[in-house]
């Protein structure tokens, strides 16, 4: 008998899915419930899972969401705690 496993949730999954992004004494936050799942998939120490995480805010539209926002090089972003220095 075959077993069969659910495929791991891809950025195209999370499309539809909605986030806010809002900036307060320079730091951008960003507010997207459905994101949180995914972020406890991450390791911040391995190259391939900053990739997979970067793929799913560049497909989400969160990086753009950002830019239209006025994030510059070096500006903070904080997603659910996590925090780090945007770079584009």
């Amino acid at each position: 008998m075959a077993k069969f496993e659910a495929e791991p949730e891809t950025p195209v999954d999370i499309q539809k899915n909605r986030f806010e992004i809002t900036v307060e004494n320079g730091i951008f936050f960003v507010e997207a419930p459905w994101l949180k799942k995914i972020m406890s998939t991450i390791n911040p120490d391995d190259y391939e899972s900053l990739q997979y995480f970067e793929r799913v805010l560049r497909e989400s539209g969160i990086i753009d969401g950002l830019r239209e926002n006025g994030v510059h090089d070096g500006d903070t972003v904080s997603i659910h705690g996590m925090e780090f220095d945007y770079v584009s």
